[in-house]
């Protein structure tokens, strides 16, 4: 497993794996109706949100993302046939450790609400 920063060129991947997870379940134009697109995202990416995802071989099985901006964990997603491995605390940490490496606060970075 390969845990890296998402880049550009990542994102129909992203959208590949989104589509697929048990929790959450969103499809392509659910996720294009509430605004989230491909190109929303690499808008996203270039300006207030960081995000990094997990490969195994070429495949990309899971990602999570935040927002500087708000300090938000903005998302999470692991293919189900990865669940259990762990990608999914590793990614969660990785985008926690971005945000409160930014400035925000603790309480901010994790909204329960």
């Amino acid at each position: 497993m390969i845990f890296r920063e998402i880049t550009i060129r990542d994102i129909p991947a992203l959208f590949d794996v989104r589509t697929s997870v048990r929790e959450n379940a969103s499809t392509r134009s659910g996720l294009y109706s509430a605004g989230i697109t491909e190109n929303a995202v690499e808008a996203m990416l270039r300006t207030s949100h960081r995000a990094w995802l997990c490969e195994c071989g070429a495949k990309v099985v899971g990602f999570a993302m935040g927002n500087r901006e708000t300090g938000e964990f903005w998302v999470i997603a692991v293919l189900p046939e990865f669940e259990g491995r762990g990608i999914g605390s590793k990614l969660l940490n990785l985008v926690e450790s971005w945000l409160w490496g930014d400035g925000m606060e603790r309480d901010m970075a994790v909204d329960f609400s």
